[in-house]
């Protein structure tokens, strides 16, 4: 249903706009049918009376027409409009002055009185219809209104009227009155409706933006969901890789051992489950990762339950303390592997059977520390292999360091530490 009322809406949207401008051409049209017809009216009795100066309103009236239709029908821009607002404003004072030449009263003459009016009318609306601001029809109100004041008075003072006081006052205020209410009609609404469509054009540019801007937000989530599952693939490409290798390994080891040394064999086959289990875990967060699940447990807690699982049936002694810290996800997973990747190298190349694990909160950084009790091992010969070079490449992209001790007969330390900043993401704040 969303999908068939949208085209809807934008169709009605189409519509409305559509109706304005055409109420708008409409209007324009109806200007100049006006026009034509208040000319005419005017023009013609002069014609009629025989040659004299009030001639002279013919071409002007004409070019009065002209000008309209060549504003509506040809020229489009404001700008290009100007030179013939600039005509108007002179063709109407042409035409107010010899429209009156014959008549006895220029004050009182119906030519000059109503059918002015209805020119003035005319040529105003369109203008008023195509200036883009107030401050424009103003400036046109004026000029037109300061014309007619000026042509009212000398054809008063050319047909000696202006001691007809009253008369001449509540002509020039009719005058005033029916220009006035006209542009505060036309120009004010006009203006007004130029708002709202620029509002009105605002907004939709907002809107779309707004959706410019979410869809792009769509794709780089999606960009970074695709770029976080691609991570945790080659994560589990990596550990699952290395730890059934090790497996593999250790099972072989352990059948060659079998016979001569059952207890070399035994240890082999105990660091073989201990690895099988850590690579099983890691699967397992891994998948939960993938379809987007996430388990309810403290970085304790976590921490625990891998201590338990690797003393559980295998003989090991794993001893805690934990301070209650809560990390990012990134960083807890990161801890939870270092613990497996520790107790199994302790395992398989320490024969260690006592771990020991602290988890301490410093305030500016956070340390976790992992020793054990195996044979240990010279550090100036020490290489690291796979596990830990990637366990000091993760600490170092979380912005942390880890540093590893051993001395041969002491067991081997990972000492690893992450900035704090690093617990403003935590899950329980």
């Amino acid at each position: 249903m969303k999908g068939q009322n949208a085209p809807r809406s934008g169709e009605e949207k189409h519509i409305k706009k559509f109706s304005a401008s055409r109420v708008m051409r409409w209007i324009s049209y109806l200007a100049l049918g006006l026009l034509v017809f208040s000319c005419f009216a005017v023009i013609i009795p002069l014609t009629e009376a025989g040659f004299s100066p009030a001639l002279f309103t013919v071409p002007a009236a004409l070019l009065l027409i002209l000008s309209m239709a060549v504003k509506i029908f040809v020229t489009r821009s404001f700008s290009g409009k100007i030179p013939w607002y600039v005509a108007d404003s002179i063709l109407l004072a042409l035409f107010t002055f010899f429209s009156g030449w014959n008549d006895t009263s220029f004050v009182s003459s119906a030519s000059n009185s109503y059918l002015s009016y209805l020119v003035y009318v005319c040529v105003l609306t369109e203008f008023y219809l195509s200036a883009p601001t107030l401050r424009d029809c103003g400036i046109m109100f004026g000029c037109n209104l300061a014309i007619y004041t000026v042509i009212f008075g000398m054809g008063a003072g050319i047909n000696n009227e202006i001691s007809s006081a009253f008369d001449i006052t509540s002509r020039y205020f009719v005058a005033l009155i029916v220009l006035t209410l006209h542009f505060v009609m036309f120009g004010f609404s006009t203006t007004v409706a130029r708002k709202n469509k620029q509002i009105e054009n605002n907004l939709r540019e907002l809107e779309e933006s707004r959706n410019e801007l979410l869809r792009a937000y769509d794709k780089l989530q999606e960009a970074a969901l695709i770029e976080e599952r691609n991570r945790i693939s080659k994560e589990i490409h990596d550990t699952a890789g290395h730890s059934l290798t090790t497996v593999i390994m250790q099972t072989e080891a352990a059948k060659l051992s079998i016979d001569k040394d059952p207890e070399a064999a035994k240890r082999c086959i105990s660091a073989a489950n201990l690895q099988a289990k850590t690579c099983l875990e890691q699967m397992r967060a891994s998948v939960h990762l993938l379809s987007g699940r996430q388990e309810n447990t403290t970085l304790c807690e976590q921490l625990e339950a891998i201590a338990e699982e690797s003393s559980d049936g295998t003989g090991l002694t794993v001893r805690t303390k934990l301070d209650d810290v809560s990390m990012s996800e990134e960083a807890e997973r990161f801890l939870c592997s270092t613990l497996r990747e520790g107790i199994s190298n302790g395992v398989r190349h320490g024969g260690s059977t006592a771990f020991l694990v602290e988890l301490k909160d410093k305030g500016n950084f956070v340390e976790f520390m992992l020793s054990d009790n195996g044979s240990g091992s010279d550090m100036k010969s020490f290489k690291e292999g796979f596990g830990l070079s990637a366990m000091r490449a993760k600490a170092e992209s979380l912005g942390g360091m880890v540093h590893f001790s051993s001395e041969e007969g002491e067991g081997f330390e990972i000492l690893l530490s992450l900035p704090a900043a690093l617990k403003q993401n935590a899950k329980g704040e």
